[in-house]
C-alpha cells in the first residue's frame, strides 16, 4: 500500500534502507516514449557532469535499449540523500530533467524537491511571509531508484552490504 505524502513528509522517511555494498549504486529507470532514443541520446551528452561532480556523485553511466532509459549514479557518501537532494535539486539538472520529460516517462519532474522532508518541511510551511504553500519532499524510497545490493567481478569476491544505511547518517 501506498503511503501518504500529507504535509510535506515523504512516505518513506526514517525507514532503514536495504544492505547496499559502496559505492552505492543506485539506478534510476524510465521508459523511453517511441521514437525518442535518438534525441535522449543527444540529450544525455549534455548531462550536467558539474553538478553532479559538486554534489558528491563520483560516477554516472546511461543506458538505453528496448523502450528503456536508466542512470546509474554511484555514490560513497555516507548521506546519500544529501548528496541526492543536493544534485536533483540543482537548477542546472532541473534543467536538464526538463529536457528528458518529453523523452521519458516514469522519472521525477523538474518540479520534484529531493531530501529528507525535515529539512524543507518548516521553510515550506509558510514560515519567512509565507509566499510558498508546503510542498511534499521525496527521497530515494519514493522514486523509481533501485539499489545495488550484490556485486561480483571476477577475481573478487562478492560485495553485499556490511552495514544498515538509512537517510538518518550523517
Amino acid at each position: 500500500m501506498h503511503e501518504d505524502h500529507a504535509g510535506g513528509r515523504s512516505a518513506r522517511e526514517g525507514q532503514t534502507a536495504a544492505l547496499t555494498p559502496r559505492p552505492l549504486r543506485l539506478l534510476l529507470i524510465g521508459r523511453v516514449k517511441p521514437g525518442a532514443e535518438s534525441a535522449l541520446r543527444e540529450t544525455q551528452a549534455r548531462f550536467p557532469c558539474d553538478a553532479a561532480i559538486e554534489a558528491g556523485i563520483e560516477a554516472v553511466e546511461a543506458y538505453v535499449g528496448s523502450g528503456h532509459y536508466a542512470v546509474e549514479l554511484e555514490i560513497s557518501a555516507d548521506d546519500v540523500q544529501r548528496v541526492l537532494a543536493t544534485f536533483f535539486n540543482d537548477r542546472r539538472v532541473r534543467e536538464f530533467r526538463t529536457e528528458l520529460a518529453p523523452m521519458v516517462e516514469g522519472l521525477p519532474g523538474p518540479e520534484y524537491q529531493f531530501g529528507p522532508a525535515d529539512r524543507f518541511h518548516a521553510a515550506d510551511s509558510g514560515g519567512a511571509g509565507g509566499e510558498q504553500p508546503p510542498q511534499t519532499v521525496y527521497n530515494t524510497g519514493d522514486l523509481p531508484f533501485a539499489a545495488s545490493m550484490y556485486r561480483w567481478r571476477v577475481g573478487e569476491q562478492p560485495q553485499t552490504g556490511k552495514i544498515p544505511h538509512s537517510s538518518t547518517e550523517t
